[in-house]
């Protein structure tokens, strides 16, 4: 890892000091959620994909990208070698799970910072990979599915708590504003700076002005290799992110949403709209 002055660098803080959040408290969000989203990953496969040594080979392949991506404290935390042990491996990021105090969580990082900065970059890393393998393994149709998959899970196992946070009791009533405190609460939690940029009673716009996951998948990958996934993935799982939020709360007959801007495809925000259906 680079010395204190770059890691302090790095656009996550910047963006983190927008949203109003601490790098010591939002550690959580990036490593618990790399074992969800491994988690997530095998369980899908298992429904999916018959073929064991299919999926074998998928997670081998993904496993030995991520070990050659040189996040050392990461691979070490993790068990990650040339030559992965997946059971480890998937026994450990399911502990850290549960567990705040897991110590592969500040293990990955000197001070708080450049922990929850290798946590980013893994996540990354990870996330690119599944999609890369799953595609060269499966084919595009079936790793789409998949993967959009595995984003939705994210999007509704928080949904409970994110509607109490910003006070969402009675589904049958929720407000366009209600719809809007929504949205800006989910990309916060990943860091994402959220600009309002139209507030009716119909229509719910605002612009995202930066991202840390695409801003260190920029920086692992290089832009345009990062950039050969993300152009195939983020909009529609952007796009089916939000719908199955609308759709989990009974609302998608009143409410549309959509996303017509992405920095991950060469844009200078990621736009999102959402719209009272008349």
């Amino acid at each position: 890892m680079e010395s204190r002055e770059i890691v302090l660098k790095n656009p996550l803080f910047t963006d983190l000091k927008k949203v109003g959040h601490k790098p010591e408290e939002d550690i959580y969000v990036w490593s618990m959620g790399l074992g969800l989203h491994n988690n997530h990953l095998q369980n899908r496969l298992r429904k999916e994909v018959i073929s064991s040594q299919m999926r074998e080979n998928i997670y081998k392949d993904l496993w030995k990208n991520f070990y050659a991506m040189g996040l050392e404290k990461v691979n070490s935390a993790l068990g990650v070698t040339a030559n992965p042990d997946l059971d480890a491996i998937n026994k450990t990021l399911d502990a850290i799970m549960t567990d705040k105090n897991h110590p592969a969580i500040s293990g990955v990082g000197d001070y708080v910072e450049e922990a929850i900065l290798s946590w980013v970059r893994a996540f990354a890393a990870y996330d690119w990979s599944v999609w890369t393998y799953m595609e060269k393994w499966l084919g595009a149709k079936q790793a789409l599915n998949i993967y959009m998959w595995m984003w939705e899970e994210f999007s509704l196992g928080e949904l409970d708590h994110w509607k109490s946070v910003v006070g969402i009791t009675d589904e049958s009533s929720v407000t366009m504003k209600q719809l809007g405190e929504l949205s800006r609460v989910y990309w916060e939690s990943i860091g994402c700076p959220y600009k309002v940029t139209q507030d009716t009673e119909d229509t719910h716009e605002a612009e995202l002005e930066d991202c840390p996951y695409w801003q260190n998948m920029k920086e692992l990958f290089g832009e345009a290799k990062a950039r050969s996934m993300t152009l195939k993935t983020e909009a529609h799982v952007s796009v089916n992110y939000y719908d199955a939020i609308l759709k989990a709360m009974g609302i998608f007959d009143r409410f549309s949403f959509t996303m017509d801007r992405f920095l991950c495809c060469g844009d200078d925000c990621c736009r999102v709209r959402f719209q009272r259906r008349k």
